[in-house]
């Protein structure tokens, strides 16, 4: 007797063609325009709900957010000889795809990022950050490459003034950042800062074995 089963093709190289097509400087027109950030939205990108630090969006059946990475621009201006690293709050167990480069914005300035992709069951959660943005994503099997390709762009089409996150959120004892309800693993999500732990529909992660 054949038992089948569900396969899920690896998505490694369709995503290195996607970041490694062209980091090179784009003209992109902003289409959006918030407190601390204008940025390009593409056209077949929805907006679900916008803020000053943050917002939300779908692509096809997926959800992602963006966020102004306050405390990355904080340490640019003020510890500007620390190494760009990853937070890495995540289950590495779930890791499924890894790159790290730099890519050209529209003003042609460069940006050092870090993209990670971990599956759970047979979607995928998307994490990208520079030192300006934060992506998260919840995607299809079939979006996980569109939705790369429009978090790239996005970041690359985006302005965030520095200078104000700076004078309004370094000098604070105390960030009380702005939470949202979507319906992205089901749960709250901060605007910005660490995110201990993921709840994908009803399910817990597993313990370790």
């Amino acid at each position: 007797m054949l038992c089948g089963c569900v396969s899920i093709a690896d998505p490694a190289p369709e995503l290195d063609q996607v970041f490694s097509a062209d980091m090179k400087q784009e003209k992109i027109r902003r289409n959006n325009y918030s407190t601390y950030i204008d940025y390009y939205l593409p056209s077949d990108t929805s907006e679900l709900e916008g803020g000053k630090l943050s917002d939300s969006f779908t692509y096809h059946n997926s959800t992602f957010i963006m966020d102004v990475n306050i405390s990355g621009i904080i340490n640019e201006k003020y510890y500007p000889s620390e190494q760009f690293s990853d937070e890495g709050f995540f289950d590495r167990n779930k890791l499924q795809y890894s790159r790290q480069g730099t890519y050209v914005d529209a003003d042609g300035e460069s940006h050092e990022y870090l993209y990670r992709v971990y599956r759970y069951d047979e979607k995928y959660l998307t994490y990208f950050v520079s030192r300006d943005l934060i992506f998260y994503g919840y995607a299809s099997e079939d979006d996980l490459v569109g939705l790369s390709s429009r978090i790239l762009l996005m970041a690359k089409g985006a302005e965030v003034r520095h200078s104000d996150v700076v004078a309004n959120y370094s000098l604070r004892d105390e960030i009380d950042y702005e939470k949202k309800q979507i319906n992205l693993f089901e749960t709250i999500m901060p605007v910005n800062g660490n995110v201990n732990e993921f709840v994908i529909g009803d399910k817990q992660e597993e313990s370790p074995q």
